[in-house]
């Protein structure tokens, strides 16, 4: 892709910090919210774990930063 070919190293390593903190950050704060409102799971979607929110909390946070970084750095 037009990406993955052009990277330096630096910039694999900006995206993997981006990853782990924004990651982390979605987690925590989705489960703030199910907790603020008394819930376990965010749904019954994915069977087994917990809804959809549940599964993609992290990623529904990172891709907006991941895509900043690209369009700013790549």
């Amino acid at each position: 892709t037009r990406y993955t070919n052009e990277l330096e190293p630096w910039q694999w390593y900006c995206i993997g910090g981006i990853i782990v903190v924004t990651g982390t950050y979605g987690d925590l704060v989705e489960s703030l919210f199910k907790r603020s409102i008394a819930i376990k799971d965010s749904g019954t979607s994915i069977p087994g774990h917990g809804g959809f929110l549940d599964r993609f909390d992290g990623l529904l946070l990172a891709v907006p930063f991941i895509i900043t970084f690209l369009k700013l750095f790549a």
